[in-house]
């Protein structure tokens, strides 16, 4: 098991997928979820951590187990603390917003960890990738833009901007998380050893803020014992966990941003199906924005400083070396 997780975790493309799929679900069963249950979002969350932590126990070598480094273990008390404020933000700001307005706001985090990023890893980015991250935030304002003549109540607006500004918060705690969680992993032995420690503090964290709170009159389980939504979002969120893990590890967190861009579109065509939501123009517009953002940045300079008939020479020539 330790093995094939291994092979396939150091794959970013598998990653990427993983990450996307369990974005786009996890939106869509917390509205489906919170909409025909009621439960404790911080249980949820709780559950999570907790699931997450039992995964990397089981998966750590007992070698490794054993010599688990103590000393800098605190650390990640930090990141913990703001990915468990951030989790319980998420099922706040989806009262208010619909999951693909929840996965275009989430990109706020594109300029949050951009900034944080390039201060913590000291990472130096191309004045063109710059100016694709700023093309991916016009992409964004074009899909969140409200169709031609549509009429929209005041209590809508208002909860849009409540659900934004959550948003906002929710975009800096993940800033600050993801870019200090992503140092401390590539500092650790191995990624199993970090999230043993990161996923220890965020439960511990979220079990203190249970304690005492209005959730113990009401019973922890409430709604975990009469459906299966509440635990669908608790192995949704650990799998997403486990996920943004490895790609910190093998990759970085623009890559991971990225891939929160892409299941923008596929949260889109999701809800499109199940939930009556419908694609127009500026959406569509924007996630075209979004995936020429995408070319911008990943692309060589090579091959974006090529002339087009070099680029299509190469292209031909690739498919007959193939």
């Amino acid at each position: 098991m330790r093995a094939f997780v291994d092979r396939w975790c150091q794959s970013r493309p598998v990653l990427v997928a993983m990450l996307m799929v369990s974005y786009s679900v996890q939106s869509l069963l917390i509205t489906s979820s919170k909409s025909h249950v009621q439960y404790s979002a911080t249980v949820a969350v709780f559950f999570t951590e907790c699931v997450k932590l039992v995964f990397a126990l089981v998966m750590l070598p007992p070698k490794a187990l054993s010599s688990l480094h103590k000393s800098a273990s605190w650390l990640f008390a930090v990141p913990a603390a703001l990915y468990t404020l951030q989790n319980r933000l998420v099922f706040e700001a989806l009262h208010f917003i619909s999951p693909p307005e929840y996965q275009l706001l989430n990109n706020m985090k594109l300029f949050t960890t951009s900034l944080v990023f390039r201060v913590v890893m000291k990472r130096q980015l191309r004045v063109f990738q710059w100016l694709a991250l700023l093309l991916l935030g016009l992409g964004m304002a074009l899909a969140t833009t409200p169709k031609p003549g549509s009429t929209t109540q005041e209590d809508t607006r208002h909860d849009v901007w409540i659900g934004s500004a959550i948003m906002f918060a929710v975009a800096w705690c993940s800033a600050v998380a993801g870019v200090m969680n992503e140092w401390l992993i590539k500092s650790s032995s191995s990624v199993l050893e970090a999230n043993v420690w990161l996923y220890l503090f965020g439960a511990l964290i979220t079990l203190a803020s249970l304690l005492g709170s209005e959730t113990a009159a009401e019973g922890y389980l409430a709604g975990f014992d009469s459906s299966m939504l509440p635990w669908s979002v608790v192995l949704c969120n650990a799998v997403l966990g486990q996920s943004i893990a490895f790609l910190f590890r093998y990759a970085d967190s623009i890559v991971k941003l990225y891939a929160v861009c892409a299941a923008m579109a596929l949260t889109a065509i999701l809800s499109s199906i199940f939930l009556s939501y419908s694609l127009d123009f500026h959406t569509l517009g924007g996630y075209l924005v979004t995936f020429l953002s995408m070319c911008l940045y990943y692309l060589p300079p090579d091959v974006l400083f090529s002339s087009d008939t070099d680029f299509f020479h190469g292209l031909t020539h690739t498919r007959k070396t193939q």
